[in-house]
């Protein structure tokens, strides 16, 4: 799972489990090579535009088993994974 939104998009609110590879800051272009192309991978981000594009850019790249789950509220649904939002650095409980 992975979300290709902005840290401030992903700390705001972001599925349980998924990882941040930010799309716009160029972490996941670096990251892809990394990532085992026979693995299944489920992305998404704000409006789908974002996973979308990280879709294409993994399939060009020999990816097969892809999804865009589109925003962060559908691919909520689709999965049924719970959202979360990152503690604050300086929030005491």
């Amino acid at each position: 799972m992975l979300d290709v939104r902005t840290p401030a998009e992903f700390a705001a609110g972001h599925l349980a489990g998924a990882r941040r590879l930010d799309w716009n800051g160029g972490e996941f272009a670096a990251a892809v090579p990394d990532l085992d192309p026979a693995a299944e991978y489920q992305l998404y981000c704000r409006s789908g535009n974002r996973s979308g594009q990280g879709l294409e850019f993994m399939a060009a790249t020999g990816f097969t088993r892809l999804t865009n789950l589109g925003s962060l509220e559908q691919a909520a649904a689709a999965t049924g994974r719970p959202t979360t939002a990152a503690e604050a650095p300086n929030a005491r409980g």
